[in-house]
């Protein structure tokens, strides 16, 4: 393909070349005729052809030199398309090759050590899914005049170990444990602004677009990816905790600002996402704690927040077993389940045994092994970024651990399980995505990995009737102490629905494959609170959700949150007491809300058959 744009172009230059001989002829030929022509006529035609002849004489040089400039650019462009479509995936080729739908209005940036400011706004325009593929095409962009940098032409990436000899104490970077740490926090609201100017800490974001006031998700395809959501309802009990102040120990009357719905019929048709989804972070009194742990920043309620998603890149750089990243000067800790926010190196800074990577891409968090966290907090940081990710293989991706689920999850999003690293790592790039707050799903990244994993079951797996009542039957802690029963009245209704019963059980757990087709096909879940309920993930928008949950104080709202930005129905049946060891929820009381949500379910299914 090289080779035929470059004889086109030299086709082109020797084209120029006869056209400028043949314009000189003619010019000439041009003023000779006139010998032959009446005088007044001749005279006239002569004046005009000498004038064009001196000007063409005049600016030959400059035209020759524009036509070469011309061609060398058209064999620039060539070469970089030529060599880019070799690494970028089809969807960034796509936006490469059409951008008369996205306007970027950020100005490029010939040189990361240039750019007056480290926060890089990628300001474009299009839907939600444009718009992150143009994110990744800038990622891709600073990664190159990173890389020139940091990685020599060349080098073998993968058997990467910076190692020293035994003794030496010498840290990652001649810069690095030489002075002190600055720890910057995400918890502050503009934490972001703070890095501004830091030479060692880029920031690439992607700004919320149009109105931040007045929002409504139903409208909006460039910010979300889903755009219908159904209120959630809870039991009185619940209700009344939640319309208390300080009951819970979680705060969630200052979360949902001691607002609670018991109608169960109110989750029948769809509304707009709530702003408080986007900005909200988990209350904890010695972490954040606004207004006393009373209430968020009035804004939480009532405006989306400025970016739609952001990445920190940093140089020379080491990463904990928390995820923090350290360079020369900052330490950077994101805002997660546990938050070392010491001013000091791992292992007391002697890092010359510890392994370096030219390039990692951080998702490890703190209890990421956990099932309910590796779901909803470890995998989500990666499908944002996942065209970046794919178009360089040689990026390692540090997590909790290198196998099990996690290796399994990442197969099927398309990254190979073998670029997972654990522990404290340094690498001369780090890719640091913003994190997920403890039990507090992100928005976004969650309704993609979503439609990836059901796209993937699409592709891969018969297709199967969208039919069942999926019951999670616990073995462990937090079982239903009327089991049996429960299991009976959900048959029965399951039944009396024509629906399919089916028993998710976790000892054994069933395969992977097989747990991402049952839940797919769910159009109900009745569970426990606990971590297997996070296999929503693979069902289907709009799907009815009934929870045991726990009582006071052990009440964690994590899986309605999880369900709610997902896009389906969730109702709470509150434990009698006994958690965390089982949960206490009466037989009938299951059954009212199954049977309640069915019956929606049924005339939800008529109006949609009818159209």
């Amino acid at each position: 393909m090289l080779r035929t744009y470059t004889l086109t172009a030299y086709l082109r230059l020797w084209y120029a070349a006869i056209f400028s001989l043949q314009l000189r002829a003619a010019v000439k030929t041009c003023c000779t005729s006139t010998r032959h022509r009446k005088y007044n006529s001749a005279m006239f035609t002569l004046r005009r052809c000498t004038i064009f002849y001196l000007v063409i004489r005049k600016h030959l040089l400059t035209i020759a030199v524009f036509l070469a400039l011309l061609v060398t650019a058209h064999l620039t462009v060539c070469y970089y398309i030529y060599s880019f479509s070799s690494i970028i995936p089809p969807l960034l080729q796509s936006i490469l090759a059409d951008s008369r739908t996205l306007t970027n209005s950020s100005p490029p940036c010939t040189s990361i050590c240039n750019v007056s400011e480290s926060v890089i706004a990628v300001d474009v325009d299009g839907n939600f899914t444009d718009r992150v593929a143009r994110f990744n095409v800038k990622l891709y962009t600073i990664r190159r005049q990173l890389s020139r940098e940091a990685i020599p032409p060349g080098k073998d990436i993968s058997k990467t170990t910076c190692r020293s000899s035994a003794g030496d104490n010498r840290t990652a970077s001649a810069e690095l444990g030489t002075g002190s740490l600055q720890v910057t926090w995400s918890i502050k609201e503009n934490y972001i602004n703070d890095l501004s100017g830091n030479q060692d800490i880029f920031t690439i974001v992607l700004p919320w677009l149009k109105s931040r006031h007045n929002w409504s998700s139903m409208t909006d395809y460039s910010n979300v990816l889903y755009q219908r959501y159904y209120e959630w309802t809870a039991d009185t009990m619940l209700c009344s905790w939640i319309e208390t102040p300080r009951v819970i120990k979680m705060r969630y009357d200052s979360i949902y600002r001691r607002t609670c719905n018991r109608n169960i019929n109110d989750t029948a048709h769809g509304q707009s996402l709530k702003p408080l989804y986007l900005n909200a972070k988990p209350l904890f009194p010695d972490q954040y704690w606004p207004n006393n742990g009373d209430s968020y920043p009035e804004h939480y309620y009532t405006t989306t927040p400025p970016y739609v998603f952001y990445m920190h890149i940093h140089r020379q750089a080491v990463v904990t077993e928390l995820g923090d990243v350290i360079t020369a000067r900052t330490k950077l800790v994101l805002y997660a389940c546990n938050n070392d926010i010491t001013p000091t190196l791992p292992l007391r800074g002697k890092l010359s045994h510890i392994p370096c990577y030219d390039e990692v891409y951080v998702i490890t968090q703190y209890w990421g092994n956990a099932v309910f966290h590796r779901m909803a907090e470890i995998v989500p940081r990666l499908v944002l970024c996942l065209q970046f990710l794919n178009a360089h293989p040689q990026i390692r991706i540090l997590g909790p651990e290198v196998g099990g689920r996690l290796a399994e999850l990442l197969e099927i999003i398309g990254l190979d399980k073998s670029r997972l690293i654990t522990g404290v790592t340094r690498a001369k790039i780090v890719y640091q995505p913003r994190a997920t707050g403890c039990g507090f799903a992100n928005v976004q990244e969650s309704q993609v990995l979503s439609q990836l994993y059901r796209d993937y079951i699409k592709r891969n797996f018969p297709a199967q009737p969208r039919n069942r009542l999926v019951l999670i039957r616990r073995s462990g802690g937090r079982k239903f102490t009327e089991q049996k029963q429960i299991e009976e009245v959900s048959e029965r209704a399951a039944r009396d629905y024509n629906l399919t019963y089916t028993v998710f059980i976790d000892n054994p757990t069933p395969s992977l494959n097989d747990t991402m087709m049952m839940f797919h096909s769910a159009v109900m879940i009745v569970a426990p609170v606990g971590a297997a309920e996070t296999n929503m993930f693979f069902s289907q928008p709009g799907t009815y959700i009934v929870e045991g949950v726990c009582n006071l104080p052990h009440v964690n709202l994590c899986m309605q949150r999880l369900a709610h930005i997902l896009g389906h129905h969730w109702h709470g049946v509150t434990s009698r007491g006994g958690c965390e060891g089982v949960v206490d929820v009466a037989a009938v009381s299951v059954e009212n809300a199954v049977r309640g949500y069915l019956r929606l379910w049924k005339i939800e299914r008529s109006f949609y058959s009818a159209e």
